[in-house]
């Protein structure tokens, strides 16, 4: 794995960029603004600076609130485990699994995208369901980014990114899988809220 991959993690978790918005545009048209609102955060001068991070944090933290389907992140990441949930518990770890994601993606984006340049690739429809391939250009590396989207509630969100070959969803199922069979759901979901603790 390349190195500024370290990056995408937080404790257990990997994160991603991740894209959703209502409306009929194309998916490929989707990542793209969501993409360039993120960059122009980072570059906004009137952001500029260690002063003002907490406020390009608050900002990109925005994007993301709106932008991704956590209930279904949240329960593919469990997989069969999710199945034995109560309501209630299902709720709480969403609610856990949205903050620390919004804390994660926040970070990456701080510290890893700036002024790259994306390029778009190709867009493939599948029914419900599209993949839009880029390619991130950075100083000295290509790194080849596929962004998985679904349809939901009359627009199209994302589910998954796969960076350099390395699904993220895919990431969060194996980890999540180990610990509830290792130990417990009960213990994952204390653990996650530790890491809440000691976020800045």
């Amino acid at each position: 794995m390349k190195p500024w991959l370290q990056g995408f993690s937080l404790g257990m978790l990997l994160v991603a960029l991740t894209v959703a918005s209502g409306g009929a545009a194309a998916p490929q048209d989707l990542v793209k603004n969501i993409l360039e609102e993120v960059m122009a955060i980072q570059t906004n001068p009137a952001l500029e600076g260690e002063a003002h991070q907490a406020a390009r944090a608050a900002a990109i933290r925005r994007v993301i609130q709106r932008n991704f389907d956590f209930p279904y992140m949240a329960q593919a990441a469990l997989e069969g485990a999710y199945q034995g949930l109560s309501p209630g518990q299902r709720q709480e770890f969403t609610q856990v699994f949205s903050t620390l994601f919004q804390a994660s993606y926040t970070d990456l984006v701080l510290k890893f995208l700036k002024k790259e340049t994306v390029k778009y690739d190709a867009e493939t429809l599948e029914g419900p369901r599209a993949r839009v391939k880029t390619t991130l250009v950075r100083t000295n590396e290509t790194i080849p980014v596929e962004y998985l989207l679904h349809q939901k509630g009359g627009g199209w969100l994302l589910y998954d990114v796969i960076v350099d070959g390395v699904s993220i969803l895919g990431n969060y199922q194996r980890q999540f899988t180990q610990v509830v069979r290792t130990k417990s759901f009960e213990f994952l979901l204390d653990r996650m809220k530790t890491q809440i603790k000691a976020l800045p």
